[in-house]
């Protein structure tokens, strides 16, 4: 099992609709609108990388009006 983080950011206005179409993705476990460089946060669960890349390139760029992503496998929780 490999789980990430995927901060991303949107274009203006665009926030509620990409966090929403995040959702509907199965490997989605949260999602968050948040404030600072990125505007959505989610939190992927997938069963190996190559499932996470595919969620990344296939589907969360793929909804319109996201401008880009950055991803950060989770290593270790406490």
């Amino acid at each position: 099992m490999v789980e990430a983080f995927v901060f991303i950011v949107v274009e203006p206005n665009k926030i509620d609709k990409v966090g929403a179409e995040s959702r509907k993705i199965q490997n989605v476990k949260e999602a968050y609108a948040v404030t600072g460089e990125y505007d959505i946060v989610v939190r992927i669960d997938a069963k190996d990388f190559s499932e996470l890349s595919k969620v990344v390139k296939e589907k969360l760029l793929g909804i319109p009006g996201v401008v880009k992503t950055t991803t950060s496998v989770i290593i270790e929780k406490y």
